[in-house]
C-alpha cells in the first residue's frame, strides 16, 4: 500500500481579485496576500468562496461514500468516514481563455500576474497576455 496521499481538486475557487496598489491580479486565495508585481500585501476575504468550502460535497477515493469537507481552507485533509481513507481537497486549478491575435484559436491557461508570453500552438505565433 502506498504511504501517499491522495488529493482531489476542489471545485470551488475564489474570484479573481486585482492588487490595489497596481491593478494586476492577485493569486486566487483568500486571507493575507502579497503582490507578485508590486509586493504589496492585501488582506483577501470573501464569504462566499467560505461558505462554499464548508458546503462542499467530494467522494472519497476509496468507497462510494459522499462527504461534506466542513472546512473553510483549501488545502486540507479530510478522513473518510466510511473507509478511514485519508486525503487531501486541493486548490481549485483556474484557467482562462485567451484568443490568439493571428488565427484567433482559443487557449486554455492558468492566468498569473503581470506580463506572460505565449506561442500559440495552431500558428506558431508569439504574443503577450498581462493579468
Amino acid at each position: 500500500m502506498s504511504d501517499e496521499i491522495q488529493e482531489i481538486e476542489s471545485k470551488v475557487g475564489p474570484p479573481t481579485v486585482q492588487c490595489p496598489n497596481c491593478d494586476s491580479m492577485l493569486p486566487h486565495e483568500l486571507g493575507e496576500i502579497t503582490c507578485s508585481v508590486c509586493s504589496a500585501v492585501s488582506r483577501i476575504e470573501h464569504k462566499p468562496t467560505r461558505e462554499s468550502w464548508m458546503d462542499e460535497k467530494v467522494s472519497c477515493p476509496n468507497c462510494p461514500k459522499i462527504l461534506r469537507v466542513g472546512v473553510d481552507e483549501r488545502p486540507c485533509a479530510l478522513r473518510c468516514s466510511s473507509c478511514a481513507t485519508v486525503f487531501k481537497v486541493t486548490e481549485k486549478v483556474i484557467k482562462v481563455e485567451v484568443s490568439c491575435p493571428s488565427c484567433e484559436r482559443q487557449l486554455r491557461i492558468r492566468p498569473r500576474p503581470g506580463k506572460r508570453s505565449l506561442s500559440c500552438p495552431a500558428c506558431s505565433e508569439s504574443f503577450h497576455v498581462t493579468f
